[in-house]
């Protein structure tokens, strides 16, 4: 029973993070294959320069929202406090972003920019500096994520296939992207007040000390964030300064294809984190076995969906692209081994905000940053945008995977890795039980 029970837990998880991918697919295929590479370059421009400041909306605290709600979901003062922070953050976020636009475009940003701003600005809002998400995330109750997932781009694809029908400019299609992140905000707010009990409203108030402990506490995971969004996007910037916005536009197409799948690792991790957590706040002797179990599922799924993109990546590109994006195929078969790493990131992240080790997440993003950015300069005029694709493997392989063997609290995530794999191909019987303990644990 256990086993259906996570099994349904996961399915709800899948069907906010499968839209999601599907939304994703779908605004980037309409982009790409009615607007160009040119157009869907000076998207990717913008995104990738709000994901670079990010950080300043984030602040660093989704994971210890996650994990102080788990424990006190009734503490409406903490999620309002952490609420008016990243509102905050976020003001200073969109001023951040325009004046980079306005000082690269020397004053002068050009209207279709303009717009490209205000839709990704409005999605990083509605999507990133909300806590609903993380609430429902922390309670456990996946299916008010799903159906707000659901319903949310259902409207947003309303109004993508009302705007096509119009034939507007592409910077008004593209405004269906925050449509939907609206929506989705709208519905699970709702759902928030109807799954709380109004009397526990009473005396919710903005906490300036526990403000202060939050920002105290994120402090390495700010600095984590400012620099991991840096080489997660170095590769998009780099090129629009070393290539031209075709290359761009050729480079991400295949790039954003990749990151649509990492939700993967998240859905698995969240679907065991209150397992995850009481496991270890009880220092339960079934802990290692539970992470080995599943580090192993996260890697034997990441195996085999690289394995069959990397294959049929010349297809799927001219499938849902067209012969536009010739020699974007290259770049997603190289890309879609990122997975191999990013998939038990999602369980690995977590086990170090568990374990109070936030600082860690800082340390390797700055060691990360700096080899990302130095082998992009290094690569990208020697082997275009296939360099970009090896760096952006290489990495992910050390910032998830390698670089915690070289710090002692952190030793222990690099032998679960190495478990993992080694079980995976020399002993694939045990591994497989293993994963089977694992699904078995009910949260």
């Amino acid at each position: 029973m256990s086993k259906i029970y996570n099994l349904k837990k996961a399915a709800w998880y899948a069907t906010e993070n499968i839209t999601k991918v599907a939304f994703g697919l779908v605004s980037v295929i309409v982009v790409a294959r009615m607007f160009g590479p040119e157009n869907l370059g000076k998207l990717s421009y913008v995104q990738a320069l709000s994901a670079t400041v990010s950080f300043l909306v984030v602040l660093g605290l989704d994971h210890i929202v996650v994990r102080d709600t788990a424990k006190d979901p009734t503490n409406f003062s903490y999620l309002l406090t952490v609420f008016v922070m990243q509102t905050m953050g976020w003001i200073g976020y969109s001023l951040v972003v325009y004046a980079v636009l306005w000082i690269s475009s020397e004053g002068q940003v050009d209207y279709d920019i303009f717009i490209i701003y205000i839709a990704v600005s409005l999605t990083t809002y509605f999507a990133r500096a909300t806590v609903l998400r993380l609430y429902f995330q922390a309670v456990n109750q996946p299916r008010k994520l799903g159906e707000s997932a659901l319903f949310s781009r259902f409207i947003a694809l309303a109004y993508l296939v009302v705007a096509i029908w119009m034939e507007l400019q592409y910077y008004w299609v593209v405004l269906f992207i925050p449509v939907q992140a609206t929506v989705q905000f709208l519905w699970l707010f709702g759902a928030f007040i109807r799954s709380s009990q109004p009397s526990l409203f009473r005396g919710v108030c903005f906490d300036f000390d526990k403000a202060k402990a939050l920002l105290l506490e994120a402090i390495p995971l700010i600095g984590s964030s400012i620099l991991f969004p840096i080489f997660m996007q170095a590769d998009i910037l780099i090129i629009s300064h070393l290539l031209d916005k075709t290359s761009v536009g050729i480079y991400s197409s295949a790039a954003k294809l990749v990151m649509q799948l990492v939700f993967l690792g998240h859905i698995i991790t969240m679907t065991f984190y209150l397992s995850l957590s009481n496991l270890y706040f009880d220092k339960d002797e079934k802990f290692d076995d539970f992470i080995r179990g599943l580090t192993i599922i996260l890697i034997v799924i990441s195996l085999i969906l690289a394995s069959g993109v990397s294959v049929f990546s010349d297809y799927i590109i001219y499938v849902l692209y067209g012969e536009k994006y010739q020699g974007a195929g290259d770049v997603l078969s190289i890309s879609v081994w990122c997975w191999v790493f990013i998939f038990p990131a999602a369980l690995y992240s977590r086990l170090l905000i568990i374990k109070g080790l936030g600082k860690y997440e800082f340390i390797k993003s700055a060691v990360v940053a700096v080899f990302s950015i130095s082998m992009n300069f290094l690569f990208i005029p020697k082997f275009g945008i296939e360099g970009a694709a090896v760096v952006s493997v290489l990495s992910y392989f050390m910032a998830d995977f390698l670089i915690y063997i070289f710090f002692k609290d952190t030793r222990g995530i690099f032998f679960y890795g190495c478990y993992g794999f080694r079980k995976i191909f020399t002993n694939p019987k045990q591994a497989y039980s293993l994963a089977m303990y694992t699904l078995g644990i009910k949260s």
